[in-house]
């Protein structure tokens, strides 16, 4: 059963399972993350396939008080961090491939004298 105290800006009664004032409307606590599947796939995938974007749910995932944000928020952080890695290792691959093949037509073209 849910506790009965006072809004400390307007004193209405509140409840402490209230997230707003229902006098006033001030906010009283912050209401806490979602953790379905649908929004843990929603923040697993951004951070698979937009990986910088990732960070900043795993840090507010992180700083929740229960368990289950917690393990969510460490591994949108493991996604995000192992994506990051990936991406710098295909771009780097693809950056070395066409310089390598600009050099193979730079050398082309000074062979044949142009």
């Amino acid at each position: 059963m849910d506790s009965q105290t006072t809004c400390p800006y307007c004193q209405g009664s509140i409840s402490s399972a209230d997230y707003f004032c229902p006098s006033c409307g001030k906010k009283l606590k912050e209401k806490p993350l979602a953790t379905t599947f649908g929004k843990q796939l929603m923040i697993y995938l951004i951070s698979v396939f937009l990986p910088p974007l990732g960070i900043l749910p795993a840090i507010k995932y992180l700083r929740q008080p229960d368990a289950k944000s917690k393990k969510i928020g460490l591994v949108t952080l493991v996604l995000t961090i192992i994506s990051v890695i990936v991406t710098t290792w295909l771009t780097i691959g693809l950056v070395n491939s066409l310089s390598k093949g600009m050099s193979d037509q730079l050398n082309l073209y000074q062979n044949l004298g142009y």
